[in-house]
């Protein structure tokens, strides 16, 4: 009984994380790059309709659990809710449609269309990156 109920709790707690994206509304996105290259990029966005675009695909991404592939995570990408709220999201960066959700430990994979838009928005971040990995292997 103490094992099913530990084991809710951790589920619970677990889609708590994304699950309050859906409640509250994103006021700003920051990602930030840094390879081990020494190339670094930050792009942040604040406009509303792309903020609300990005928050859709969280949720959606929410819906696709994944396994983490060996891909290489070199972003991270920062989610502010209101005044005090703050999601932190790795970013794959070499090709591969997932983030891991930090503060839950979870792996979620974007569709493909919505890892496209991702690196539309973050288009800075895709140029100082260089190259697509999954291109040229």
């Amino acid at each position: 009984m103490k094992r099913l109920i530990c084991a809710l709790l951790l589920v619970g707690l677990m889609s708590a994380s994304l699950g309050a994206l859906a409640a509250a509304k994103m006021t700003e996105a920051t990602m930030i790059y840094e390879d081990y290259d020494g190339q670094r990029c930050e792009q942040t966005v604040v406009d509303s309709d792309t903020l609300q675009e990005l928050q859709d695909m969280l949720v959606r991404a929410k819906k696709n659990k994944a396994e983490l592939e060996n891909c290489t995570m070199n972003s991270t990408l920062f989610c502010k809710f209101g005044e005090d709220k703050l999601y932190d999201f790795a970013i794959a960066t070499d090709g591969c449609p997932y983030m891991t959700d930090l503060n839950a430990n979870q792996t979620y994979r974007f569709t493909d269309a919505d890892h496209e838009r991702l690196w539309e928005i973050f288009d800075l971040v895709l140029e100082t990156m260089g190259y697509d990995a999954s291109m040229v292997f």
